[in-house]
């Protein structure tokens, strides 16, 4: 069987302050990449000759440069169709891989468009981290109010075909874009160690606090219930325009089947107001309770939990509010 070939794409911006560290681990694969790709976003501080010294040492390094700020997503999906891999890993430009990520995800992806694995946070200044040691989940209705991190994808390129265009879908990181697509074609698969090292500092771009009221315990869930019903009303515009963005990824994908169709249209009430709406919404929620929350649950809790959540979930979209 003809191997395949692996290409790494990174993006970089202002990153010299620890880029020289994900690069080592770059290279120091225990399944060497074919290429990689490393498109900067005109950055302002050494990041370029950086990457100019290690790209005359290593042939399979191949550099661009924006003449302008292009953003993480133009940046990311243009830097993407560079690749001449089958296989693409997506790398962040201060994260630490394992030596044998690519290796691992190599043998686990099989005919799925994407491939996960675990990432645990960690810190050099003392900036708050935790982590979750629970299995994650990564059907569809979970996909539609959370995400995948980009760092720890590797790719089919078959998944670049069948992504909408993300001009059309409007404010949603790449990731979200690759993940929810790959969800709905019932096509990721998951590799159960950690294999990255998220850099957590603040000035990083996906940087947010630690929060102590995610763990799942009664008096988290107390807490969080009763916030979601205070500021509902305030959540309320923001959440239909982030919805609504979901909603029009959904209907770019190519996929079809019951489940599919229940996720679009709970995006779709969840970017409409009104008490109707809402019990929809909650009835769908009950409906896919098995597939809807962090790990897969059953029994009268969980779904008391999934009527909850019509109302619940509005919490742990309150950043919303400070953009």
């Amino acid at each position: 069987m003809e191997q395949k070939r692996v290409s790494i794409v990174m993006c970089t911006y202002n990153g010299e302050r620890f880029l020289h560290e994900q690069l080592d681990s770059l290279l120091a694969q225990t399944r060497l990449p074919d290429e990689i790709i490393i498109q900067d976003d005109n950055s302002t501080d050494g990041t370029w000759a950086l990457l100019e010294n290690y790209a005359a040492r290593d042939p399979r390094i191949r550099l661009y440069r924006n003449q302008a700020g292009q953003g993480v997503n133009n940046n990311f999906f243009s830097a993407l169709q560079r690749a001449t891999g089958d296989l693409i890993a997506i790398s962040d430009q201060d994260d630490i891989w394992e030596p044998d990520k690519i290796e691992c995800q190599l043998a686990a992806i099989g005919d799925n468009l994407l491939c996960t694995c675990r990432t645990k946070p960690f810190t050099t200044d003392g900036s708050p981290v935790s982590y979750d040691p629970r299995t994650p989940n990564y059907k569809l209705p979970r996909m539609l109010y959370t995400s995948i991190a980009g760092h720890t994808m590797l790719i089919d390129r078959r998944l670049l075909d069948m992504v909408p265009d993300h001009h059309v879908v409007g404010k949603l990181y790449y990731d979200v874009i690759l993940a929810m697509t790959a969800s709905a074609m019932d096509s990721i698969s998951l590799v159960d160690k950690v294999l990255v090292h998220q850099r957590r500092y603040p000035e990083a771009e996906t940087y947010t606090s630690t929060d102590l009221h995610r763990r799942p315990s009664v008096a988290n869930g107390r807490y969080t219930l009763l916030w979601s019903l205070k500021h509902y009303r305030e959540m309320q515009p923001y959440l239909f325009d982030y919805f609504q963005r979901r909603h029009r990824l959904l209907q770019g994908i190519p996929a079809q089947g019951e489940t599919y169709e229940d996720v679009t249209a709970m995006a779709d009430l969840e970017g409409r107001p009104g008490l109707g709406n809402l019990l929809r919404l909650c009835r769908y929620h009950v409906k896919h309770r098995h597939n809807l929350f962090y790990t897969e649950g059953r029994g009268l809790v969980n779904a008391l939990r999934a009527m909850l959540y019509c109302i619940m979930h509005v919490y742990f979209f309150r950043h919303l509010l400070n953009k």
